[in-house]
C-alpha cells in the first residue's frame, strides 16, 4: 500500500492490520523530495512500519528539474514506479477518500477536462499486471480523522499540505470551505456527477470500440491505421470520440482539445498534403487518405548495406529486425542457388542509381515518407527486387 505517513494512509494501514487476512502487507513510501521535511516523513514511515513489525519499501524520486505541473509529473512517476515493480497477484492500495474525489472533480473541471477527466478517481482499475484499489473513497477526511483519534493512530502532519504553491492545496484551503458552507452536501453531489460521467464514458468507449473495429486498417507489427474516407461518414463528435478511443487504447494520453480540433480540420486536407499534428510523445499523420498514429522514438540510423553472405539469418538491432534467408527467398518465389542477398536502407542525400524505381516502389507499396528510411530494400545478385521489408 502507498504509505505517505499522513492521516489517510495511516488509517488505511491500521485498518488493514486490524482485519483477518490471508495476504502480506508492504507499506511503500515514495519520497518526492518536494518539501523540506521529506526526510522526516520518510523516517516516520520507517519507524511506524517497524513498530507494526512490517517490512517497508522506500523509493525516492528526482523532481529537481521539473519546472511546471510538478504535481502531475510526480503522480505519473509514482504510478510508473508501482506498475514496473508489481506483478500478477499483487494489489496496490491507495488511501484516496471522498474529499480527494470532490477535489479531483473540481480541478479537472477547472482544467477543461472532458467526460474521462470528470469521472474522477476510479475505485479500482488495472495497473500493469496488478490491480489498483482505493477502498476509502466512500469516506470523508472527517470520518478518517475521527477513526484515527478513536484508535490512537499516529500520523505525520505534513506542513506542505498548507502550501498554496500546489493547486490542490489552494483548492482545499481556500475554495472548498466556501463551497461546503453554501452546499453542505457537495461531496455526494459531485460523487453522483462522477458516477454519471463514468457511465457516459463507458458508453462512449463502447461506441468507439465499434467504430474502431469497423474503420481500422491492420498494419502488421504496428498500430492500426484509420480509414479517413469512412471516418468522414461519421458525425463530427463521433469522429472525435473514435480518435480519442484509438489513442487511449494504444496506451497514450488523449490529445488536448485544440489538437483534436486541428486533427478534425486536417482530415479534409487536399490529397497530396501530409499533415502532422504533434502531441507529447506521439503524432498523428495523414498519408494516402489514412490516419496514422506515430510514436516519437529516437531511433539509431541504419547505414550502408547488410549482406547475408552464407548466414541463414540476419539481425538489425536498430530496427529490432530479424530476417531469414529462406523466408525472404520464399516470398520472392525463387530457389536458393547461393545468390548474393543484400539489404539496403535509403540514406538522405545519397545518390542511388535505383532512386526513381525505389520511389515508385515506395509509392506502390504505400510506404509513408516517415517510414522510408527504416524500410529495407532487397537486392538479389545486385538487382533491386520488388519486395520491401
Amino acid at each position: 500500500m502507498a504509505y505517505s505517513g499522513g492521516l489517510d494512509s495511516s488509517v488505511l494501514l491500521h485498518l488493514l492490520l486490524s482485519t483477518e487476512r490471508e495476504y502480506e502487507i508492504l507499506p511503500w513510501h515514495i519520497n518526492h523530495g518536494l518539501v523540506d521535511n521529506a526526510l522526516q516523513m520518510e523516517q516516520f514511515c520507517i519507524q511506524q512500519a517497524q513498530a507494526y513489525g512490517l517490512e517497508i519499501r522506500v523509493d525516492r524520486l528526482d523532481l529537481a528539474n521539473v519546472d511546471s505541473n510538478i504535481e502531475a509529473v510526480a503522480r505519473r512517476q509514482r504510478y510508473r514506479l508501482f506498475e514496473e515493480n508489481t506483478q500478477a497477484g499483487d494489489c496496490i492500495l491507495t488511501a484516496h477518500h471522498a474529499d480527494d474525489q470532490a477535489e479531483t472533480f473540481l480541478m479537472n473541471a477547472l482544467r477543461g477536462s472532458g467526460v474521462a477527466g470528470l469521472r474522477g478517481i476510479a475505485g479500482q482499475r488495472r495497473l500493469g499486471s496488478s490491480l489498483l484499489l482505493r477502498p476509502l473513497l466512500g469516506f470523508s477526511r472527517e470520518q478518517l480523522e475521527d477513526y484515527a483519534n478513536r484508535h490512537e493512530v499516529a500520523w505525520f502532519n505534513d506542513p506542505s499540505n498548507q502550501n498554496p504553491r500546489f493547486d490542490r492545496n489552494y483548492l482545499r484551503r481556500e475554495i472548498v470551505p466556501l463551497i461546503k458552507q453554501r452546499w453542505p452536501g457537495y461531496q455526494d453531489a459531485l460523487s453522483t456527477s462522477s458516477e454519471i460521467q463514468s457511465e457516459t464514458q463507458a458508453l462512449l468507449d463502447e461506441i468507439g470500440s465499434q467504430d474502431y473495429q469497423h474503420l481500422r486498417i491492420p498494419d502488421r507489427g504496428k498500430i492500426d491505421r484509420l480509414d479517413i474516407g469512412a471516418m468522414m461518414q461519421l458525425s463530427l463528435p463521433r469522429r472525435k470520440n473514435l480518435v480519442r478511443y484509438w489513442i487511449t487504447t494504444a496506451g497514450l494520453p488523449p490529445p488536448p482539445f485544440s489538437r483534436l480540433r486541428e486533427t478534425m480540420q486536417q482530415l479534409q486536407a487536399r490529397p497530396d498534403a501530409m499533415p502532422k499534428i504533434v502531441m507529447s510523445g506521439y503524432s498523428l499523420r495523414i498519408y494516402d487518405r489514412q490516419l496514422f498514429l506515430v510514436l516519437e522514438r529516437a531511433r539509431d540510423k541504419c547505414g550502408g548495406a547488410f549482406e547475408f553472405g552464407q548466414h541463414e539469418k540476419i539481425e538489425i538491432p536498430q530496427l529490432d529486425l530479424r530476417l531469414s534467408r529462406k523466408e525472404i527467398l520464399r516470398r520472392l518465389g525463387v530457389a536458393d542457388k547461393n545468390q548474393s542477398l543484400t539489404l539496403k536502407f535509403r540514406q538522405r542525400g545519397e545518390q542511388n542509381e535505383d532512386g526513381h524505381r525505389l520511389k515508385r516502389l515506395f509509392q506502390q507499396h504505400r510506404v509513408p515518407p516517415w517510414e522510408r528510411d527504416s524500410t529495407a530494400q532487397l537486392y538479389l545478385d545486385g538487382r533491386l527486387e520488388d519486395l520491401l521489408l
